[in-house]
């Protein structure tokens, strides 16, 4: 499974991505603050360090390059002193220039005044109304010329005034005559509809618009995840990932069960842009074919990447590479029995909700990832016993596992939902329960609490025994019915 996404990502070297929108200028002033101004109640800050740094499309492009494709980016800046920063900036990620069209406006830049890792102030500046008629179809001609070229394309909309009306309108006429992956980013997806978007990228706030909804601090994925049908249909896309901040992002495809991921918190300050890295690597994932689930959990790994570093970044390559590997040494995650205990003790003190299930999970289906994120959403760590071989053998017969419980270990383990994996050897799994102590034990649907020999278990040791629905027609017996079937 390494080897399959270790070659994907290698693909992204053959791919063009035209990247259209807002670029502009991100600015980090640094410096240290010991005392307020005399003049008010505001902190003098001495700074010692500028940082310029591409964002908005410029800050996709810088991603698309770092991930290893040949992104050509399609914008406007002005001629004034953040243009030329800002071109500077992207000379040294080296990123072409060449699309990138000269006016009158003002340069879209944000100024952050920084005293050591805090934000104190952001300044904001730069032109923010439609484009002029004779830039608009500049623009035009350099879109028409480039589209038929490109692998995919990044649409990145800050309601900036680069992308019209009519710009749009060339976009939606383009995708018609030559059909490419196209995913959007916009804080107006709805002028989109018609364009036959692959994938839309609302963040929480975009997507509760869009569906009227209140806001809310907490539980957002189960606030969004009943309206992912009228996302779809308002959008017009195949694919609508809702990221949400520190709860993840949660993932809607037209006939599938959603489909979620789980981030790490970080400050606050630390995520600007990472969106961008999100969607950069989405797209590219999405251009070389991969399965909407790849492409997600290569985007979410791209954007944990990021996140941990300062500023707007940009996720190398390599870096996405090693977290691919990492993912399947998953020496932290795929746990002995006589680690495990070690864990509970941690996850307890910082009291955290604990969910637990087991099973055989020998052919990984669409109906194990529904269940198993529906089952983490229940907790804070979601943690899997796993039959080993020998025990399959003993419930299933003769013929099973397909797959050897290593695989089966590295294939679960994958799952952005899932925080550690533990195989067990006994026909149940008592004694990972008595270890593990659940707040929640969760199976699937063709099970009843009165068909659980473990249920009383769990009670006793003060748990809550849960039921979840299975996905229909999604099993790894039919599964295998059907592969011999093809070969009768």
């Amino acid at each position: 499974m390494s080897s399959d996404l270790l070659d994907l990502i290698d693909r992204w070297k053959s791919l063009t991505v035209l990247v259209i929108g807002d670029a502009m200028l991100d600015c980090y002033l640094t410096g240290s603050s010991d005392r307020l101004c005399r003049e008010a109640p505001a902190p003098v800050v001495a700074i010692h360090q500028r940082q310029d740094i591409p964002g908005g499309a410029a800050n996709t492009a810088a991603n698309l390059i770092s991930l290893g494709s040949k992104p050509l980016l399609l914008s406007v800046t002005g001629t004034d002193h953040e243009g030329d920063r800002l071109r500077t900036a992207l000379e040294q990620r080296g990123l072409s220039l060449a699309h990138l069209l000269q006016s009158d406006r003002a340069t879209l830049a944000k100024q952050r005044i920084m005293a050591g890792s805090q934000v104190l102030v952001r300044l904001d500046q730069g032109s923010t109304e439609a484009i002029a008629g004779d830039l608009e179809r500049t623009f035009i001609d350099q879109l028409i010329a480039q589209f038929p070229l490109c692998d995919a394309v990044i649409v990145s909309d800050y309601s900036y005034g680069v992308l019209t009306p009519r710009i749009i309108q060339v976009l939606a006429d383009l995708q018609a005559r030559f059909p490419r992956t196209v995913v959007i980013d916009s804080r107006r997806l709805e002028n989109y509809r018609t364009v036959g978007v692959t994938a839309v990228k609302p963040n929480y706030e975009e997507a509760i618009q869009l569906l009227g909804l209140p806001k809310q601090l907490q539980n957002r994925a189960e606030q969004i995840a009943p309206h992912g049908d009228r996302l779809l249909a308002i959008t017009g896309a195949a694919i609508v990932a809702v990221t949400l901040d520190l709860e993840g992002a949660i993932i809607f495809e037209a006939g599938q069960p959603p489909l979620r991921t789980y981030a790490r918190p970080v400050p606050q300050n630390q995520t600007s842009g990472a969106g961008d890295t999100f969607i950069s690597a989405l797209t590219l994932a999405l251009a070389t074919g991969a399965s909407t689930t790849t492409a997600t959990n290569l985007a979410t790994s791209a954007t944990a990447i990021v996140v941990q570093q300062p500023g707007t970044t940009a996720c190398k390559a390599e870096e996405l590479c090693q977290a691919v590997i990492d993912a399947t040494s998953r020496s932290k995650l795929i746990l002995d029995q006589s680690d495990l205990a070690t864990y509970i003790q941690q996850y307890r003190a910082a009291g955290q909700r604990i969910v637990f299930t087991n099973g055989c999970f020998d052919i990984l289906h669409p109906g194990h990832v529904t269940y198993l994120t529906q089952a983490k959403a229940l907790g804070d760590v979601l943690i899997i016993g796993v039959n080993t071989d020998e025990s399959i053998r003993q419930l299933k017969g003769i013929g099973r596992p397909i797959n050897p419980l290593s695989d089966r270990l590295i294939v679960l383990s994958a799952l952005s939902c899932v925080d550690h994996v533990v195989p067990f050897a006994e026909l149940t799994p008592k004694n990972l329960i008595r270890i593990v102590c659940p707040d929640i034990y969760v199976k699937g649907g063709d099970y009843t609490r009165e068909t659980l020999p473990e249920a009383e278990l769990v009670e006793e040791l003060g748990g809550d025994v849960r039921i979840l629905p299975y996905v229909d027609n999604r099993s790894t017996t039919r599964l295998i019915h059907q592969i011999r079937t093809l070969h009768v």
